[in-house]
């Protein structure tokens, strides 16, 4: 099949393209990038006053398949994905069962291949049962296919294990990724510990309950050497200690941060609101700041949505009991342009690069750019379409969204995988 895209501006960070180009596609693969392709093609896209870019690549999902296919499958967060723009996306391990042997990592990319959607790359826990008590097979799964290890939905208490467990994936070059939290201090929190919490009489959970264990897995990789990926950085210190330790020369650290932290405040829990119950919380203006000012600086290398969808009954409980977890693959673009580009903090294409080629490097994927020859992941976005977010038009299970009702700017229009349009709003 050949496609052209025509008349877009095209906006490719990794091969530092920022001009209105043609796109030519065959044989699944980026054949022309140039003005004014005049050839005849099976499938043409007028993208005039559209933005194409590579397919954005996102590095935490939560997809729930196997186990909890109420809450999302690998089809459903896959078409949630696609009406994003997202053609890549790496799934978590806390499944049932969690992922920490060869059987799941291989169902996960069978049934991806069945769906033929987009591109899904598990990952593996770090410990069996994602217990923190002994090493699951990380160098079985990463045989299988993994593209690497983390205990996320929970952290590791035991420093003796996590350091092991970091010598072990350096022995074996395999991608640590970490969800940072300590445990004894979070306690039984609901939400940010400070004014509105207070105001709310809810337990909260204190800042240094990430900045500890950030502070922690940075010392431990500084001293193995393993490839470090730190999760959802939430606080000013936190992303003061990331900066630091990249001011020193650690090569083996690199950082995300999700859409609702640079957007939102633990403010929007007032009423009650569950679908603002995250896990790292919604934290004050300061700590906003702080994050904006860590993508801005490249202290932080990627913006992923850390997409955790949930049942409505289990959202409509009481503030303390009901699940931490937003949904976002749909609303990435959109509030990543929102409040990040039309708020002048940061460029188009800055942002951009924090979700294409950057994530690629780190999992090691060959996507994320459009350079000739490569495979065809290829969105297209109006960055100028306003629209109102609204649960009853999610293609993923879940609604629990902190952007409900929210007005974003920006939305994909096309999503192409593998060559195929595999989305068309």
């Amino acid at each position: 099949m050949t496609l052209l895209i025509k008349n877009g501006l095209v906006i490719d960070p990794a091969n530092k393209i920022n001009e209105k180009l043609d796109i030519l596609v065959e044989n699944k693969k980026i054949k022309k990038i140039a003005k004014n392709i005049d050839t005849k093609a099976e499938k043409i896209i007028d993208a005039k006053n559209l933005v194409v870019t590579p397919g954005l690549i996102d590095m935490h999902v939560h997809f729930r398949e196997p186990g909890r296919e109420d809450k999302e499958t690998l089809e459903t967060g896959s078409l949630a994905a696609l009406a994003g723009g997202i053609t890549s996306v790496v799934t978590m391990p806390n499944t049932t069962p969690v992922v920490d042997n060869q059987s799941v990592v291989e169902f996960i990319i069978k049934r991806t291949k069945e769906l033929d959607l987009i591109n899904i790359f598990p990952t593996g826990c770090i410990s069996k049962n994602q217990h923190g008590e002994m090493l699951a097979e990380m160098w079985e799964m990463k045989n299988s296919g993994v593209v690497g290890v983390t205990d996320d939905g929970v952290d590791i208490q035991n420093e003796g294990l996590l350091l092991r467990a970091m010598e072990y994936a350096k022995t074996h070059n395999i991608l640590f990724m970490s969800h940072c939290e300590i445990d004894n201090l979070k306690e039984d929190g609901a939400m940010h510990e400070g004014w509105v919490s207070t105001q709310l009489g809810l337990p909260g959970i204190p800042e240094e309950t990430e900045d500890l264990a950030v502070f922690k897995n940075i010392l431990l990789a500084q001293k193995t050497g393993v490839r470090l990926h730190l999760f959802h950085n939430s606080t000013k210190k936190s992303i003061d200690f990331i900066r630091e330790a990249k001011q020193k020369g650690l090569k083996n650290i690199t950082a995300e941060v999700t859409p609702h932290h640079f957007a939102c405040t633990d403010e929007e829990c007032l009423g009650f609101n569950t679908n603002a119950k995250i896990n790292p919380p919604l934290r004050t203006e300061e700590h906003r700041q702080a994050i904006i000012k860590g993508l801005k600086d490249d202290t932080i290398d990627c913006i992923s949505t850390d997409h955790a969808p949930h049942t409505v009954p289990e959202k409509i409980s009481p503030f303390v009991d009901a699940p931490m977890g937003s949904i976002g693959l749909e609303t990435c673009f959109g509030v990543m342009n929102t409040y990040l580009v039309e708020k002048k903090h940061m460029t188009l294409e800055h942002c951009l690069e924090k979700m294409t080629i950057n994530p690629a490097k780190i999992i090691g994927i060959e996507r994320g750019d459009l350079s000739l020859g490569t495979t065809a992941d290829i969105s297209i976005f109006d960055q100028n379409k306003e629209w109102i977010v609204d649960p009853k038009d999610n293609f993923s299970k879940g609604k629990n969204c902190v952007f409900n009702g929210k007005k974003l700017k920006g939305k994909a229009l096309y999503t192409i995988v593998n060559g195929q349009v595999k989305f068309k709003k």
